[in-house]
């Protein structure tokens, strides 16, 4: 999925103001100047990206207890990393995050869910479709709490 796309869709689902996007890319030590958010949904670089999903996981977590900084590089980004990464920031458990799939519209055996997250080479990684990263970022917007 196009980062640009991605990153709309993450702040709608998460209804992320300009004021958050900057929070988020504060706390990655990448000030972003206020107001800027239109042309960064327009134009979002991996880099970027990266950091808005690093930026989730330390508001809703906290600092690294190791005490190492985000890894911010410029590889693409894959949507089952952004599904992992989503999973880490929401402390999500597989239960969590198989209602979170059924509320956007999908239904996930275990085998089929447990294969999301596995590396990539592996006999049974399973790559997360742009679809099925979509149902996920739905079922998020309609259910966040639980």
């Amino acid at each position: 999925m196009e980062n640009n796309a991605l990153l709309q869709t993450i702040c709608r689902a998460l209804t992320l103001s300009e004021q958050d996007l900057c929070g988020l890319f504060q706390l990655c030590d990448r000030p972003l100047a206020a107001g800027p958010s239109a042309e960064l949904l327009a134009e979002c670089s991996n880099e970027q990206m990266r950091c808005v999903l690093e930026g989730l996981i330390l508001s809703k977590r906290g600092p690294r207890q190791d005490g190492e900084p985000p890894s911010l590089d410029e590889r693409d980004i894959s949507n089952n990393e952004v599904l992992k990464k989503l999973r880490i920031a929401f402390n999500l458990q597989q239960d969590d995050m198989q209602m979170k799939f059924e509320k956007g519209g999908a239904k996930l055996s275990r085998g089929e869910f447990s294969g999301l997250f596995r590396k990539p080479g592996s006999k049974n990684f399973r790559a997360c479709s742009d679809e099925l990263l979509l149902q996920f970022l739905n079922g998020l917007q309609l259910q966040p709490d639980a």
